[in-house]
């Protein structure tokens, strides 16, 4: 596994725009608490994201491994694939449908939980029904990462899920330290086009150096 190739995969998961709103409705609701609150729910939401996904990562890798001579022709496909969806949601985006979103049919729960957060402990259960939710809509970079790998890199692992949640510490210290959460959903709306597009390159990019 390459270098290169595991910081773009783990760039798209990244960028991903269904968490990003998630998590700054999460802090938007803290905070009318304090800023305290908002900054330990989102390092609690971050930690725990962290955590299901490495569980998830070696669960994926151990199943993927035992298929490893087969499984590359997969991936080239499933890139490609996910590259076309990606391009066409900047050009015809359509909320929901698009590989690295959640659908929208799951939106109102997560917004549920959200509205009745009460303190940043409910974080924590927020984050493992929101990485059931996310993964099987979302998983395309994270499979193609597991399954290119015949054994098991802990480093690289680790190095993709910490750029992967890096979005989530940037905002939890943006909102403590004084930018609205409502920002960052604006943000988010504004130039959730071009974070497909710009994902879409970048797993067109991997697959032309795998090829």
């Amino acid at each position: 596994m390459d270098l290169v190739i595991t910081t773009k995969l783990a760039l798209v998961d990244a960028i991903n725009p269904c968490v990003l709103a998630i998590q700054a409705s999460l802090l938007a609701v803290l905070l009318t608490k304090s800023r305290r609150d908002a900054l330990i729910g989102g390092i609690l939401f971050t930690i725990t994201i962290f955590i299901m996904y490495l569980l998830y990562g070696l669960i994926l890798h151990s199943i993927l491994s035992m298929f490893y001579d087969y499984v590359r022709i997969f991936l080239l496909v499933l890139l490609l694939v996910l590259a076309i969806l990606e391009i066409a949601a900047y050009f015809n985006y359509k909320p929901g449908l698009i590989s690295i979103e959640m659908p929208i049919k799951l939106r109102p729960l997560a917004n549920q939980l959200i509205e009745n957060t009460k303190n940043p402990l409910i974080a924590i259960p927020l984050a493992i029904l929101l990485s059931l939710f996310l993964l099987p809509c979302s998983s395309g970079p994270y499979v193609s990462f597991l399954g290119l790998q015949k054994t098991i890199d802990w480093v690289l692992l680790l190095y993709y899920l910490t750029i992967f949640v890096s979005p989530m510490i940037l905002i939890t210290l943006l909102v403590y330290y004084g930018f609205s959460p409502e920002k960052i959903k604006e943000w988010r709306d504004k130039h959730i086009r071009e974070l497909h597009l710009v994902a879409g390159i970048l797993l067109l990019l991997v697959l032309l150096y795998l090829i």
